[in-house]
């Protein structure tokens, strides 16, 4: 992640810390993990098994897949027409050529051995003794030699590759009914914990589902895992030792669930270092801070009767809140997995966006913020930029796993990044969202509240973020290209167009969307003209005009549905700068956009 650009209307630029940004905890603490494995006698060679080809998608190649023929094996005809030799072809066309001088040939046919071109049956007329008249010159050969799509000997796939559909089928055409591939890492979780309960349980108060282990289940089949999970083991010491311990005699690696950290009823930490050693105890990374790294036997000191037979044994102490249990997984499990398998991560490319609103983070820990986006028009240029939008940092909430369509690292040394700051972020693959977040800032108020509780309700594939701002911050916002639309309150009258003519001289063209109307004077929404057409505006409009809305403001004391979703069009007086001026508010009779008066309603 970088930051060091100034955002526009912040008047601020992000520290870049740069001898911090380089530190990477999670690395550093996965490399000390490597280091006590090794010495513990662990190494990440893999098993090698032989599967059937059919069978071979998502298995890891164990060494490089030769073609044991040609492909194709003959000479293959690669169009539909007669087989010919070119010594029979004349210099001039029309020519007729007799029954003994050409074959007819569909595509993929073997070529007759004199054959040196497919002469295409577009061009070929066939007559009644036999011959044919080919009416024009032939342009190509339309042959396959032998070999043209891999000869024999020719590396297939290399050594550690994850087998795709499209390589099973090359495999198998170069002549392969079994393929050599490495063994999936078998890995065991065990949860742990008197709260625990298995899925189905009816809960107490104080209960709690095992969900993480159906997220690692699903995180280990993803990266080629095989995976079984334990009955719950409840915190006590000797207990949790002789299920580890057990795990370890069949699994590659062993995942303890929870209790990582530093409670009274955390054992997980003292019992690994029982049953082998620890190599690291909490990172400086946040969500997943209390992780513990170990290896369980090997060449530990003292043995005693829980202590697993060599080989030694990787061992995880997942932290117990979901945020944290992935961040723990994609740090640590993810390239521990990759070193077994011996593949490269293949990574997911930084984009840049902004931030909606400022971040904050302790500048001791590398942290992981995750983020929604938006697709914000901006409204001087109208290109359409991503905004990134935080989501709650409690490493409890699970809900943040299944919204979250990016990460955004904060590193050490960095203590927070303000709105408008200019980041990388990394997508999250298969995210069930598609920067498709509406962001609406201003003050909250009953009306406004009204709009939110209505729009989310009629457009549920729509996720709709409130930055609560003041009016003149949510303004700022708007113009530094931070939200969609901005809430304001508009004074009743002769003065409500001069209030909003003064807003269109500070952001150029808009589009005032009326909410509602009570005492406090006309609830808005202020919109960049450049962005009226857009996706998130145009879902705004239709819900200021539905009658569920209508209704909803039915219960508002002091408010006045009469007049919402009426649009009126403000353009900035004549000395202003140019802004940008979008196709569709061309043509609009009275629109000040098309030199009528600087204000047209609808």
């Amino acid at each position: 992640m970088t930051a060091t650009s100034t955002p526009r209307g912040a008047g601020c630029t992000v520290a870049t810390a740069p001898d911090a940004v380089r530190a990477d905890p999670v690395a550093e603490a996965f490399r000390s993990w490597m280091r006590v494995c090794s010495r513990a006698g662990w190494s990440p060679d893999p098993v090698v098994e032989t599967v059937e080809v059919r069978h071979a998608r998502d298995r890891v190649t164990a060494g490089p897949v030769t073609a044991r023929w040609s492909v194709p094996a003959y000479r293959a005809a690669a169009m539909d027409g007669i087989a010919v030799a070119d010594r029979d072809l004349s210099s001039t066309f029309p020519q007729v050529l007799g029954p003994e001088a050409h074959a007819w040939v569909d595509t993929g046919d073997a070529l007759p051995a004199t054959a040196d071109r497919v002469v295409v049956r577009e061009i070929v007329t066939s007559r009644p003794d036999g011959s044919v008249e080919i009416v024009e010159r032939p342009t190509a050969r339309h042959v396959r030699p032998v070999g043209e799509d891999m000869e024999a000997g020719a590396v297939v796939l290399p050594a550690g590759h994850r087998i795709r559909p499209v390589d099973v089928a090359a495999v198998a055409a170069a002549g392969h009914v079994g393929i050599a591939v490495r063994r999936r890492p078998r890995v065991a979780i065990v949860p742990t914990g008197d709260e625990i309960r298995p899925l189905g349980s009816s809960l107490l108060p104080g209960e709690i589902l095992d969900t993480n282990s159906l997220v690692l289940e699903g995180l280990l089949a993803e990266a080629g895992c095989e995976s079984w999970v334990l009955p719950v083991v409840p915190d006590v010491p000797d207990e949790l030792a002789a299920a580890i311990a057990g795990a370890a005699h069949a699994a590659d690696v062993v995942l303890v669930l929870a209790g990582s950290s530093a409670g009274r009823d955390d054992h997980t930490g003292s019992v690994i270092a029982r049953l082998g050693r620890v190599a690291v105890q909490g990172v400086a990374v946040r969500p997943g801070h209390p992780v513990v790294l170990g290896v369980l036997g090997g060449e530990a000191p003292e043995a005693d009767g829980h202590r697993p037979a060599s080989p030694p044994v990787p061992v995880v102490g997942v932290p117990g809140y979901p945020a944290s249990a992935e961040r723990a997984f994609d740090g640590f499990v993810a390239p521990l997995v990759r070193r077994v398998l011996g593949v490269e991560s293949v990574g997911t490319r930084p984009v840049a966006a902004r931030l909606a609103v400022a971040v904050g983070s302790p500048a001791r820990l590398d942290e992981y913020v995750r983020v929604r986006l938006a697709t914000v028009t901006d409204a001087v240029t109208a290109a359409e930029r991503l905004v990134a939008v935080p989501l709650p940092r409690g490493a409890g909430a699970l809900s943040t796993l299944t919204r979250a369509e990016a990460l955004l690292r904060v590193p050490v040394g960095v203590g927070g990044l303000p709105a408008g700051a200019e980041v990388e972020i990394v997508p999250v693959p298969g995210a069930a969202f598609a920067a498709g977040t509406t962001i609406v800032a201003g003050a909250a108020s009953a009306v406004v509240d009204a709009l939110v509780e209505v729009h989310r309700a009629g457009a549920p594939a729509c996720l709709l973020h409130r930055s609560e701002l003041t009016a003149g911050a949510a303004l700022d916002a708007l113009a530094a290209g931070l939200c969609h639309t901005a809430v304001t309150i508009l004074p009743l009258g002769a003065a409500h167009d001069a209030a909003a003519e003064s807003l269109a001289g500070r952001l150029g063209p808009i589009t005032v969307l009326e909410i509602a109307r009570s005492g406090d004077g006309v609830h808005t929404l202020v919109v960049p003209a450049a962005a009226f057409d857009s996706a998130p505006v145009v879902e705004l409009r239709s819900t200021l005009r539905s009658m569920p809305f209508r209704r909803r403001l039915r219960d508002v004391p002091g408010c006045s549905c009469r007049s919402s979703g009426r649009e009126t069009w403000y353009a900035p007086a004549d000395d202003a700068p140019a802004r940008h001026v979008p196709a569709a508010h061309h043509g609009i009779p009275g629109d000040p956009l098309d030199g009528g008066s600087r204000c047209a309603t609808r």
